[in-house]
């Protein structure tokens, strides 16, 4: 068996039992496993939601500089994909 060849291993699968002897404690065990896991998954939809605004921003800030530059609006919306409606709004 893997556990006995390898100390970690067999460390781990005593862990395990443990824990599986004890309801309360293997309960307490899954309710913190369960919460790093919804952790981790806000702290990456949050990532996924600052790289969209930072995109967003970049793109505002290069139609804000093409139109200072006196290019063409629907140049603008071609190159940066925003529609013009927005372009319009950064004129003002």
């Amino acid at each position: 068996m893997l556990a006995e060849k390898n100390p970690q291993v067999k460390k781990a699968v005593a862990k395990l039992m443990a824990l599986s002897e004890d309801e309360q404690a293997r309960m307490l065990a899954d309710s913190r496993e369960k919460l790093r896991r919804d952790i981790a998954a806000v702290e990456r939809a949050a990532e996924m939601r600052g790289r969209e605004v930072g995109r967003e921003e970049a793109l505002l800030s290069v139609a804000r500089n093409m139109l200072a530059a006196g290019r063409p609006l629907a140049e603008v919306a071609l190159a940066t994909g925003l529609p013009q409606d927005t372009l319009r709004a950064l004129l003002h």
